[in-house]
């Protein structure tokens, strides 16, 4: 199970991978989650529970990428029963983008808003 962005390591296109990744976020995300990643985009209004702001610090930086990459690609229809009535109007976005976009856009999202993903540590303990 791959645990942190395999695109992290491949520093060469690291700028290449962000400006990808800001690319699908514009095409995707931004609608709901704002152009300032604050969840306050054009639709925010009419969802609730509300778009994610991710310069939110109780957002990303509490997850590690690859729950990131899960719940991106899972959408709000892959929340598990005892999350409801969490319904996420979020799409299933697995069906329309690719692997490789879903770790752009989260290089994109980390990177912009300045917050650190989670790293969690080997052997179950919760260190930090």
């Amino acid at each position: 199970e791959v645990t942190v962005n395999p695109l992290r390591a491949d520093t060469a296109h690291l700028a290449e991978n962000m400006e990808q990744g800001r690319q699908v976020y514009y095409k995707n995300c931004f609608f709901c989650h704002g152009d300032a990643l604050n969840g306050n985009g054009h639709f925010a209004k009419g969802f609730n529970p509300p778009p994610a702001n991710f310069q939110d610090p109780g957002t990303i930086a509490q997850l590690s990428e690859s729950f990131l990459f899960w719940r991106i690609a899972k959408g709000g229809p892959g929340l598990p029963e005892a999350s409801t009535p969490w319904d996420s109007a979020m799409p299933v976005w697995e069906n329309m983008l690719t692997e490789n976009e879903i770790w752009q856009v989260i290089l994109y999202l980390y990177q912009t808003t300045g917050q650190k993903p989670r790293v969690m540590e080997e052997g179950g303990g919760s260190g930090h």
